[in-house]
């Protein structure tokens, strides 16, 4: 009978050291994406009615062709509000045309194959994501997060880092296999992605939604960012292909890695924090 109770103690001692050795930290996924307001549409088709009012029934104010741009007042159902050349206010079908971002001179933007190593000094919902585990949202509202004024003195390197370059590259060929055209590298949008993926580390959060800087869309528009469509991937792993394979098994960021309407992202790595590396991917619509 001794001999029973002492093999179980033994057994009971060894399920006891099992349960509490210390177990790797796993790494943790989140993404979140957004429409944009529509600021400008470009005509789609060869001709196209501008009309008094939204319906096909009413008169029309003036007749354009395609690939001439209009900036757009507000949205009405399936029909844009435009200012016309004589400032008068004129409705055009959104099936016409396009929404674009307007061309801003002032971007930095790297082309995506840029090889060129680089070093760096460094939901709209309001909830925490726990982690070790993966959420994947979308929204199309704004956050009432206060937004906070950016530090421009943070957004001044114009190169990928390895890493970076790494997970761009990661990135294109996973649209590649899928038919789906190559994103270009945004510089300022990059900056954006690096400071958020910094914060994470140094206020030990791992949220779309920050502290400082609100949800990606609010920050993204504090720094000056311009989109039809926006999206925000967030991970915490060891490294580039670790955090690759583990968002692109999760339905929500494979959806914004893989979206076709995306034209640009800004990649930010940043080295700190349980899972080893903080990993943010920005993505936009720009259509020109």
């Amino acid at each position: 009978m001794l001999k029973k109770y002492l093999i179980l103690l033994i057994v009971l001692s060894l399920l006891v050291a099992v349960s509490c050795t210390k177990q790797p930290i796993k790494g943790t996924e989140s993404s979140i994406s957004e429409t944009g307001e529509i600021k400008k549409i470009k005509i789609v088709v060869d001709q196209a009615n501008i009309r008094s009012g939204c319906s096909d029934d009413t008169s029309v104010i003036h007749t354009t062709t395609k690939n001439n741009k209009f900036d757009v007042v507000s949205q009405v159902a399936d029909w844009y509000a435009v200012k016309l050349p004589n400032n008068q206010i004129g409705f055009i079908p959104q099936k016409d045309c396009t929404p674009i971002v307007p061309d801003d001179t002032k971007k930095d933007i790297a082309p995506q194959n840029q090889t060129t190593p680089g070093t760096t000094t460094n939901d709209t919902t309001n909830n925490q994501t726990t982690p070790g585990t993966t959420t994947g949202t979308t929204t199309n509202a704004g956050s009432n997060t206060k937004q906070t004024t950016p530090d421009n003195t943070q957004i001044n390197n114009n190169t990928l880092t390895a890493q970076e370059q790494e997970m761009l590259k990661l990135v294109n060929e996973a649209r590649a296999q899928n038919n789906v055209p190559a994103l270009q590298i945004d510089m300022e949008l990059t900056n954006v992605a690096r400071i958020k993926a910094q914060d994470m580390i140094d206020n030990n959060y791992f949220s779309h939604n920050s502290p400082k800087y609100g949800s990606p869309f609010d920050m993204m528009k504090s720094f000056g960012i311009s989109y039809v469509q926006a999206g925000e991937n967030i991970a915490g792993n060891q490294n580039v292909q670790k955090a690759h394979e583990a968002l692109m098994n999760s339905p929500g960021h494979r959806k914004n890695i893989l979206n076709p309407d995306y034209t640009h992202i800004g990649i930010g790595i940043r080295s700190g924090g349980q899972y080893g590396n903080m990993f943010c991917q920005m993505f936009i619509s720009k259509p020109q």
